[in-house]
């Protein structure tokens, strides 16, 4: 897991456009690019956010902040990873080394467009955590844990090529859920969770995002992943007295928040 690092501060995003109208949405929530921006940059031009946040597998061609470039002074980016975001060395570089790495949400709670938004990126994984099982049960309890495995540890053992890289953990557990991240997160608060992974209303989801979700005090939660657009109350998969709400948002697809109000 990529470590959290320093955020530059947010004076430096951009002000609202001369001209922007009053409803105009203060976060554009995104599904899974996979590569392709263009949804985002036009609905970045016609919607004017005061910022958007992607949710996951970015999958950028080319350093995440060439692929947004006609937008940086429109609005104020945020996201977090999902687990394409890992799957070659261009993918993983593209998003966790570009100029636009630190906007990643992943186990922290930053103030967007004047939400408490807190993020947790990647997907759950059997050999890391499973969800299902406590948290003390978890393989790893964070990545610096599985790392110091994959090098042998105090042991001395000779370390295996195999399940290392770049001298640290596999590629493909930087988008893993490591309980440490996630037990952070239950200590802060916030009004908005965005995630990759769904919470357990969704036939795949899982019950340790709601009870995230309850921990932070979060009113909405938004997560990617499954490629589907869903509204969880109205689909009927959440009742009214959910302490939260739901939405999942499609590739190609956004969430404006908050909703304009029925004319």
């Amino acid at each position: 897991m990529p470590s959290i690092k320093k955020r530059r501060l947010l004076s430096s995003d951009p002000e609202p456009l001369p001209g922007a109208s009053e409803d105009r949405p203060k976060i554009l929530f995104f599904g899974d690019p996979h590569g392709d921006f263009e949804p985002v940059l036009e609905a970045v031009k016609c919607q004017q956010p005061d910022a958007i946040i992607l949710l996951g597998d970015l999958q950028a061609r080319r350093p995440l902040h060439l692929e947004l470039a006609p937008i940086l002074d429109k609005t104020a980016v945020w996201f977090v990873h999902g687990n394409h975001d890992t799957d070659s060395d261009e993918d993983f570089d593209n998003v966790f080394h570009s100029e636009l790495a630190d906007r990643n949400l992943d186990g922290e709670v930053q103030t967007i467009a004047g939400y408490r938004v807190a993020g947790l990126g990647g997907v759950f994984r059997d050999k890391v955590w499973n969800p299902a099982m406590p948290l003390e049960q978890a393989a790893f309890a964070s990545d610096r844990a599985m790392a110091s495995h994959a090098r042998g540890g105090r042991s001395g053992i000779e370390v295996d090529l195999k399940s290392t890289w770049r001298g640290g953990i596999l590629r493909k557990h930087h988008s893993s859920i490591f309980p440490d991240v996630y037990q952070r997160l239950c200590t802060l608060r916030a009004d908005i969770l965005v995630t990759h992974e769904a919470p357990a209303a969704h036939a795949h989801g899982f019950t340790a995002i709601d009870e995230l979700a309850n921990r932070l005090g979060a009113t909405l939660v938004v997560h990617g992943h499954h490629h589907e657009s869903i509204n969880y109350l109205e689909a009927g998969l959440i009742t009214v007295d959910s302490p939260f709400l739901v939405h999942g948002v499609d590739k190609g697809d956004f969430l404006a928040w908050p909703p304009k109000a029925p004319e």
